[in-house]
């Protein structure tokens, strides 16, 4: 069971996640508009200390955000971070509404049209505003690009006096673009299907959802290029497809223009202006590239902090599983009369996928079980109470080993995804008649320490993994133990431990170790294979959970 305090820790966690994500998109908004004024208004700054005081400050901000979400311990310090980049970021825009003091006496002559034209509002400023409102509009629940191209699409329209426009973004893995937003009147440049009907609605709904492979049309070379394309009569044009008479269809002036991420192209937008209106020039042409420019950088920061979220929401749930994992396995093992026992489990990264248990369900009958769960996460920890609860619950009948596998198979399969199926070794123990009855679900071998003959058996058995198919059937095996005999369960990460040389730690090193020591304890065997694994591995890297569980006979 989760405790309530984890899951309320949990859920502030998740909230204090989205200020800080706004925080570094409002960081790299600032950091643009700050070299964007540097270069068209430089005037207006205080001086080069300036600048550089608010370039250390974006980045130390920066810094701050990306911190906050690698250590939860310092989440609470989220809003004060969105605080100070939202400030940062308004000084900024005001600072590039600043102008050249204008002197007294100067002769309106001396002020030529291009300078007027020129001391009026960048586009710049009012966009900058407008996004600020747009990304606190994208945070808000979850992010939703497609609001982002929507407001980068109606941008466009606007400053260039369009009629329509799309865009499109890129999917690198079929090597293709596809719609994401789409307005106003756009006639269409690609041929349309040959069955659509020509009415306006119908139109509209292909461009929406239209898809092409990169270089296909001119969306596609443009995407393919990575170079803007004006195009001033759609008519005379042999890029563009003339798709019938209606008035709504013949091709006018357009615009096509990449969105670009270092080097690498993330989509492409379009404008159109209809045939009755002036076509677009190069200063049109110049706006474009400047706001495809923005776009494509506001795209790459909506990508950098979803990677971010997710992998911040994969954290939280490794630490919830970790912890539901914690109450399952045992607090101590029993010390009993007849056995004793001993064990030790590694998990790598944090969550264990490894499972094990000794479970005195009937006086007549001891249980030692080990699984090793697929997977990790959440769906790996409710298989791993799946399995837990039917094990407590079918181990108090008179049935075998195999029989009892059956069961937890039939009982499992089918209720959980094929990427969490389960291995499982099963022993069932009678101190009176000294008999061990073992099955396995497609889990590593059991190794059996013979006292009388100072060797080691390695029973095997091949059979499928819990999970995988409900018609799969389960053998036992039936061995006799003796005083100081050994029983010896683990999972595949023990034995595939690699050292800094890349060589396995084996089956053969175990048993080795179990037989140098078979006169110890039960824990104490455990313990020092646990040390003698940790010099074997050294200081490499542990890529799977190890586990191992011992079982010693005193009597």
């Amino acid at each position: 069971m989760i405790h309530l305090t984890t899951m309320q820790t949990a859920l502030l966690d998740s909230y204090a996640i989205l200020p800080l994500a706004a925080s570094i998109l409002i960081q790299g908004l600032t950091g643009f508009i700050l070299l964007r004024v540097a270069r068209k208004n430089p005037d207006s700054l205080p001086g080069p200390v300036f600048f550089r005081l608010s370039g250390v400050f974006v980045g130390l901000l920066g810094i701050s955000s990306i911190l906050a979400i690698i250590f939860p311990s310092l989440l609470v310090y989220s809003s004060g971070i969105l605080l100070s980049s939202i400030i940062l970021l308004l000084y900024n825009v005001l600072l590039g509404k600043a102008r050249i003091p204008v002197q007294m006496e100067i002769p309106e002559d001396d002020i030529t049209a291009p300078e007027a034209e020129e001391e009026q509002e960048d586009p710049l400023i009012s966009i900058g505003q407008e996004f600020l409102v747009r990304i606190n509009e994208a945070m808000t629940g979850e992010i939703n690009i497609i609001r982002l191209l929507d407001f980068v699409n109606e941008a466009l329209i606007e400053h260039t006096n369009a009629n329509g426009g799309v865009v499109f973004l890129v999917d690198d893995f079929e090597d293709s673009i596809a719609a994401k937003s789409f307005a106003g009147s756009f006639p269409p440049p690609y041929e349309l299907p040959a069955e659509l009907p020509h009415k306006p609605v119908r139109v509209e709904t292909n461009f929406r959802y239209v898809h092409f492979d990169l270089g296909e049309t001119i969306f596609g070379e443009v995407a393919a290029s990575g170079k803007s394309v004006i195009i001033q009569d759609g008519l005379s044009d042999e890029r563009i497809f003339v798709n019938g008479p209606e008035e709504f269809l013949k091709p006018g002036s357009y615009m096509f223009l990449p969105l670009i991420v270092k080097g690498r192209v993330v989509g492409v937008a379009g404008v159109a202006r209809l045939p009755n209106t002036t076509p677009f020039n190069e200063e049109d042409l110049r706006i474009g590239t400047f706001l495809a420019d923005y776009a494509g950088s506001s795209i790459n920061n909506i990508y950098s902090v979803q990677e971010i979220l997710e992998r911040a929401d994969l954290e939280r749930e490794a630490s919830i599983a970790a912890k539901i994992q914690k109450t399952m396995q045992p607090k101590r093992l029993p010390d009993l009369p007849e056995v004793g026992f001993g064990s030790f489990f590694n998990p790598s990264k944090g969550v264990c996928g490894d499972y094990y248990d000794v479970i005195l369900a009937r006086r007549d009958r001891i249980v030692v079980t080990i699984a090793d769960i697929a997977g990790k996460g959440i769906q790996s920890s409710m298989v791993m109470m799946m399995l837990r609860s039917v094990l407590h619950l079918v181990t108090n009948t008179t049935k075998d080993s195999g029989t009892i596998l059956d069961w937890i198979n039939k009982g499992i399969t089918g209720k959980i995804d094929m990427d969490h199926y389960a291995t499982l070794a099963y022993v069932s123990y009678s101190p009176e008649t000294h008999e061990v009855n073992y099955s396995s679900a497609g889990h590593q071998p059991l190794l059996h320490w013979k006292a009388k003959e100072n060797k080691i058996d390695i029973i095997r058995q091949n059979s499928d993994p819990i999970g995988v198919e409900r018609s799969s059937e389960y053998k036992d095996i039936k061995l006799t133990v003796e005083k100081k005999d050994i029983i010896i369960l683990f999972t595949d990460g023990l034995i595939e431990s690699l050292n800094e040389e890349g060589h396995q730690y084996g089956i053969q090193t175990l048993t080795n170790v179990i037989s140098e020591n078979n006169a110890m304890s039960a824990k104490d065997i455990a313990t020092e294979v646990k040390h003698n694994l940790q010099a074997f591995v050294g200081s490499a890297s542990i890529h799977d959970d190890q586990s191992l569980v011992i079982m010693k006979i005193k009597a």
